[in-house]
């Protein structure tokens, strides 16, 4: 059954940073979004990797606290690792995070940014078979642009929906579907299947205005008075890989047409 389409498609190279809209993107099980959250800003002296499947752990600066990285523009080339920085559109740093050299200066550039001692400078992180996406490394983020509209209707404030940072937005008639789905499969185009596996539980870095860069809209605090819980968005496992991209259809496989891949 058809619910809806894909509107657009993100990943975000340096966790807590700029979301870079793709054209279309290869995923697979066990890559994910290739490129998403591929490096991370490590407080000083943290723990840096983890395990494939391992829930992140919180050591890493984030918009939920420092919420001023939302006043930068960040790109980095997933070819190359060229990582540059905007404020205004002005480029004001730029480092290849393919390097030793190239993360340790981009971490003395953050230490200025955080106001954060010289001699503690945060660390430009890079994931070693792994990244940094709060589930685990192979699941994508998912927000469903009707439940977006409904927030926006009963709060009355237009809220935008990359303040969600999800990877995929798929446009339905049916706020609220996204939570129905989880168990059951997704099928997207021709080949790529998507499990939901669990509701994301938001915090304050959805506050955060991408542009102005402070807290402005208590989004969890408007969740939890329209509808009695602080969910948005849901996670789910790519478990059959292939191409997507905006415009492709979304359907609904209800958990007794669910396929056997996976061992499902």
């Amino acid at each position: 059954m058809q619910i809806g389409q894909v509107s657009e498609l993100y990943v975000y190279p340096v966790k807590s940073m700029s979301a870079q809209q793709l054209e279309s993107v290869q995923v697979s099980p066990e890559h994910g979004f290739p490129f998403d959250r591929a490096f991370a800003l490590a407080h000083h002296g943290a723990a840096t990797q983890r395990e494939f499947a391992e829930p992140l752990h919180p050591d890493f600066h984030m918009l939920t606290v420092d919420h001023r990285l939302a006043g930068l523009r960040t790109h980095c080339d997933p070819a190359t690792g060229h990582f540059e920085v905007f404020v205004q559109e002005h480029l004001v740093f730029s480092s290849d995070l393919s390097t030793p050299e190239g993360c340790s200066e981009a971490g003395k550039f953050f230490a200025a940014v955080l106001d954060l001692p010289d001699d503690k400078p945060p660390v430009m992180a890079r994931g070693l078979g792994h990244n940094y996406a709060w589930l685990d490394s192979a699941s994508c983020h998912i927000v469903n642009l009707a439940s977006v509209r409904d927030l926006s209707e009963r709060a009355g404030v237009e809220i935008d929906p990359l303040r969600f940072r999800a990877n995929l937005y798929i446009d339905t008639d049916e706020p609220w579907a996204e939570f129905e789905w989880i168990g059951e499969e997704l099928r997207i185009g021709e080949d790529v299947l998507i499990r939901p596996s669990k509701r994301a539980t938001r915090c304050a870095a959805t506050e955060v205005n991408r542009l102005s860069a402070t807290r402005d809209v208590p989004i969890p605090r408007l969740i939890k008075r329209h509808y009695g819980h602080s969910d948005f968005g849901i996670y789910g496992a790519i478990i059959k890989g292939g191409l997507l991209k905006p415009a492709m259809a979304v359907e609904r496989r209800p958990t007794h047409e669910r396929s056997a891949v996976d061992g499902a």
